[in-house]
């Protein structure tokens, strides 16, 4: 009889994991009734009491940032961002070829190009060389993202800013609760977004945020998102080009409340971490992400497992994932594709500009193994992920004949 659940042996999380996402009490039921029976359920009308202009000064105290501006959802804070700094028609935002496609999205819906770029093959991020290298006198910002909630090198970016002075908006969408040298992701740099959607580490269904410390940008983006008013400009008085991309009372009421669990869901993420890390550097053919000591908190969306089929006698990721699910664990190849060999950029629809990608394009199709940052909140899910992953490599022989 076979051993691998993918064959008809028992699965190792056969009663399934303990996922529950998102995380609610009283505290959201409370703060929902709050709003419902107040009945101003739009910022509009009480910007001084609203949930809205609490919510933000708690974000921003809790990234040390000055300024906070919640808006409608994680693509409309970049595009937000990307206004504040004026990219317009014609200009170029350096991206990862590695993200969500929204991040790219934001860039071509302010009519600017996305300049794709390759990533660092230990961490996934973007790789500050082929930054560099994909400078031109066109190129307006430098977006990075913490892709899987592991930040790009800082350091290293924040340098290329300061030298050449473009400025650079951090994609946090991933990366809530994590710091870099003690300080969280989103303000370390020019200007931050984040996205509070159903899958994200904080979430009210649907969200965003922009930080940033600098009062011009602030107000930049909030006249963006306000249709184009300014602070202190009268109702129906439009200064710039916006939108309404404003969040609702209920979602900011609903954040206010998760907020105050992310830390907590922080560290109980983290030490199921450290229960997989260690697990898997028994395993051979599989890793994780380099370590940096850099990285002083790790948010996550996804939990990255780095596969080598060199390890494997040649067997493909797929059919590592597919042994996997069969075994109760919820994991898949993330995006799946670098985001310009989507069809919307791939078949001509969307301007762009591809620089060099091998390691883009190696890691989606043949590396990268991802599961969901909420099987980390529960450390029982951590212990059979890891004895899920040891009895395949156990079974190789079985595993080669689901190919």
């Amino acid at each position: 009889m076979a051993n691998l659940a993918a064959l008809g042996g028992t699965a190792i999380a056969e009663g399934g994991l303990r996922i529950q996402w998102p995380e609610i009490g009283q505290e959201e039921r409370e703060a929902i009734l709050t709003v419902l029976e107040r009945g101003e359920w739009c910022r509009l009308w009480s910007e001084e009491e609203c949930e809205a202009a609490k919510f933000e000064a708690e974000w921003a105290r809790y990234h040390d940032a000055k300024h906070c501006v919640a808006v409608a959802n994680g693509t409309v804070a970049l595009m937000c961002a990307f206004r504040a700094l004026g990219v317009w028609h014609g200009d170029e935002v350096i991206v990862p070829a590695i993200t969500f496609v929204a991040t790219a999205d934001a860039v071509a819906l302010c009519g600017a190009i996305p300049v794709f770029v390759d990533i660092d093959p230990e961490t996934y991020q973007i790789d500050p060389a082929a930054v560099e290298s994909a400078i031109t006198d066109r190129t307006k910002a430098i977006c990075i993202v913490h892709y899987a909630g592991y930040p790009a090198d800082i350091d290293r970016i924040r340098d290329i800013s300061e030298r050449t002075g473009i400025p650079v908006v951090e994609d946090c969408a991933h990366a809530h609760g994590t710091a870099w040298r003690g300080r969280k992701v989103g303000s370390h740099i020019t200007i931050g977004c984040f996205s509070f959607q159903q899958s994200k580490s904080l979430t009210a269904g649907e969200g965003g945020a922009v930080v940033t410390d600098s009062q011009e940008l602030a107000d930049r983006v909030w006249s963006v998102h306000n249709v184009g008013r300014t602070r202190d400009s009268a109702r129906y008085t439009h200064t710039n080009l916006g939108g309404n991309f404003r969040i609702s009372e209920w979602q900011a009421a609903i954040l206010r409340c998760q907020l105050a669990r992310l830390q907590e869901q922080s560290e109980r993420r983290m030490k199921s971490a450290a229960i997989i890390f260690e697990g898997l550097s028994q395993i051979e053919g599989l890793s994780v992400l380099k370590q940096d000591s850099r990285i002083t908190q790790r948010g996550f969306y996804f939990y990255i497992i780095r596969y080598d089929s060199t390890q494997w006698g040649g067997i493909h990721r797929d059919v590592f994932i597919k042994a996997l699910q069969a075994e109760g664990i919820p994991c898949g190849v993330a995006y799946g594709c670098p985001v310009y060999k989507n069809p919307s950029y791939a078949q001509g629809n969307v301007p762009h500009r591809v620089m060099d990608c091998p390691n883009a394009e190696r890691i989606t199709a043949e590396e990268q193994v991802a599961t969901w940052n909420h099987l980390l909140l529960d450390a029982r899910n951590a212990h059979l992920l890891v004895e899920a992953c040891a009895k395949i490599r156990k079974n190789v022989d079985e595993l080669r004949r689901l190919t």
